[in-house]
């Protein structure tokens, strides 16, 4: 019997995190931005080339974000996307490489990087007047089997209010 509680504990904390994690998101996009509102952070690690990006956490349009990728392989890294194509980015830590359709940061082995940026405001379909949550494929231009995604949560509308 204790053993089922506990097991049930364990799904219902993080559960109940994440509601909170959605409704404090949802106050702080309500604010404009560099009103005091904290920046989004997203952690991403690279352990290795068979795993590609770890990717824990989100952004939501028109927010600051800081991005921290740490480097976790014994060799450089890219850490590329159309995310970044057109956004002024602020670089720690890492090398700003400009390839011909994107742009991309390299971080060393062992070290960390953050990238501060602020994200694209929302784009509305016409037809529904419905803005969509965004997805962007994440890769190292140095290793091409390196992958990952990042994703900018569109919190507007019945769920997450304003």
């Amino acid at each position: 019997m204790k053993i089922r509680e506990h097991t049930t504990a364990l799904f219902t904390v993080p559960i109940a995190a994440v509601m909170v994690f959605g409704l404090e998101m949802g106050t702080a996009h309500a604010q404009a931005p560099g009103m005091g509102a904290p920046p989004s952070k997203v952690e991403i690690t690279i352990k290795d080339r068979q795993h590609g990006y770890q990717t824990v956490g989100l952004s939501m349009p028109s927010h600051d974000t800081v991005i921290v990728v740490h480097n976790r392989d014994s060799v450089t890294h890219g850490f590329a996307s159309n995310l970044f194509k057109e956004i002024p980015v602020r670089v720690e830590g890492g090398i700003e490489v400009q390839g011909k359709h994107f742009k991309s940061y390299h971080v060393d082995a062992g070290k960390t990087m953050t990238l501060h940026f602020s994200t694209a405001p929302s784009k509305f379909d016409p037809a529904t007047g419905i803005a969509e949550s965004l997805r962007h494929a994440l890769w190292c231009d140095i290793h091409p089997e390196v992958k990952g995604e990042l994703y900018v949560i569109e919190t507007r509308g019945e769920i997450g209010g304003g």
